[in-house]
């Protein structure tokens, strides 16, 4: 499979893909019915879909009030499109480093992955309860146990999610610097360098 992104899908120019500097909030969803959402900017969006930054530090918010702040810098891709085999859905995070990491996972460069489908609002989703992370140790599925306790999938969207997360899985144990085309890197770097050459 190649990655749905802008340099997989024929047609697509480098014309049709806009930098701004919108702000905006994505939100999350949890099959438990708790929620999470942080203010972005949407740096990078086109006929593939958007790519969002946040900086370190960045409140993360719950229904209540905040919950905790980001660890480090991040983009955050938002797909207009389906997986092209399975049809699932996905939202994902290339991160930096955390300068105080908070589990072994922000000690290095990595890719967050959640299996989920649109909910309403621009940047809001459902998260089916399937993760998948990638760093330059390797790539793996995490908290399949946790999609199968929720039990609030139906089983054709449970095999959905599974099918989507193996597809996703293909494509980044062959490394997490060539996942989404290196697309979110670049933007990650490239974002940062403006903000370190404006402090």
């Amino acid at each position: 499979m190649r990655w749905p992104l802008l340099p997989s899908r024929p047609g697509v120019r480098d014309a049709d893909v806009v930098s701004t500097t919108e702000r905006v909030t994505s939100s999350k969803l949890k099959l438990s019915g708790a929620a999470r959402s942080h203010p972005a900017t949407v740096i990078s969006t086109g006929p593939e879909g958007s790519w969002l930054f946040s900086p370190a530090g960045t409140v993360v918010s719950g229904p209540d009030g905040p919950v905790g702040t980001q660890p480090a810098d991040g983009v955050q891709f938002f797909p207009a499109h389906t997986l092209p085999e399975s049809g699932g859905w996905y939202v994902a995070w290339c991160r930096a480093v955390a300068a105080e990491p908070t589990s072994e996972y922000w000690s290095r460069p990595w890719i967050s992955v959640d299996i989920a489908t649109p909910s309403d609002g621009r940047f809001s989703f459902l998260d089916l309860e399937l993760d998948l992370w990638c760093n330059d140790a390797g790539a793996g599925v995490a908290d399949q146990e946790d999609l199968d306790a929720a039990g609030q999938l139906d089983a054709r969207e449970a095999a959905t999610a599974r099918l989507a997360a193996e597809e996703l899985y293909q494509d980044l144990r062959d490394g997490c610097r060539n996942a989404f085309g290196g697309v979110g890197w670049a933007l990650l770097e490239q974002t940062r360098g403006r903000q370190a050459h404006l402090a």
